[in-house]
């Protein structure tokens, strides 16, 4: 097992379709977790024999049904989902966990997606309050400018509405970061810093820590103009900030902030679930 799920930083391996493949050619199904995380019209188009669907928005409050003595495999369409399914994973405890590379797209044979950790954070399981704090500041700049962007590019007005009702929560989310990080005692640099180191950086990593970000959303390319792509990037993304807030909850130093930081994870969880509604409703574009 251990030779075809190599050690990876924060728990996460990538794999490749074709070793995925291979891994579960030789592995009995009823010994690993197989976690689909995609939506259920997805999983009835095609889905991997064995696959449990535990869509992305839902995994959170679904952990209990998998095994965290098994392997866990997560997959989705192209691998963005399942790269935030699988860091979500692993800050909870599951060893190892592999990210498929591609998706079904790759299973089916379909070209290159380009990167599929591209704008994933893996920060290890037991990172604590001032790295989750650093990432999550650049997280919410970031998400917040790229759904403004988004709302300018909308066709359809109810789209671009939840992307400027998104917008706005992230940039309040933005002013609570680092009012909870003050209040942690860690030394925090000024705003007009923090948002400087985050603009300036073409990888998207943040102030001297030096952890990385969410480059697809710094406007310097890498962007989809698909709107199914654009949608699951930002569920990915999403879903990593709702991880983050929850960590950051479990070492928080206060009661009120413990509070704080779980409402801001409550938050992300009802973006997340928001965009689900609007890529549900492309399945008639899609389903056969």
């Amino acid at each position: 097992m251990a030779k075809d799920m190599p050690d990876a930083t924060g728990g996460v391996v990538t794999q490749s379709a074709d070793e995925v493949r291979r891994f579960l050619a030789k592995t009995p199904p009823e010994a690993v977790n197989l976690v689909d995380v995609r939506q259920d019209w997805e999983y009835r188009e095609f889905h991997l024999p064995g696959a449990r669907l535990a869509p992305l928005g839902e995994l959170s409050d679904r952990l209990s049904e998998l095994d965290r003595e098994k392997p866990t495999v997560t997959y989705c369409r192209s691998g963005h989902r399942s790269a935030a399914a699988a860091a979500m994973l692993a800050g909870q405890g599951f060893s190892p966990v592999v990210n498929m590379a591609g998706g079904v797209l790759a299973w089916r044979g379909a070209g290159a997606v380009g990167p599929v950790e591209q704008g994933i954070v893996f920060l290890p399981p037991d990172a604590g309050p001032e790295a989750i704090f650093q990432v999550a500041y650049a997280m919410e700049v970031r998400l917040g400018a790229f759904y403004h962007a988004q709302a300018d590019k909308a066709a359809d007005p109810e789209l671009a509405e939840t992307f400027r009702r998104l917008a706005g929560f992230e940039d309040k989310h933005k002013a609570m970061v680092l009012a909870l990080w003050r209040k942690s005692g860690a030394a925090v640099p000024d705003a007009a810093r923090l948002d400087a180191a985050v603009s300036e950086s073409p990888t998207g990593a943040a102030l001297e820590g030096g952890l990385p970000g969410v480059a697809y959303l710094s406007g310097r390319g890498g962007v989809p103009e698909d709107l199914r792509d654009v949608l699951e990037l930002a569920m990915a993304v999403e879903a990593q900030a709702q991880d983050l807030y929850a960590r950051c909850a479990r070492a928080a130093v206060s009661e009120d902030s413990r509070q704080a930081l779980l409402r801001l994870s409550r938050e992300e969880k009802g973006h997340l679930a928001a965009l689900s509604v609007h890529l549900d409703r492309m399945s008639h574009k899609y389903e056969p």
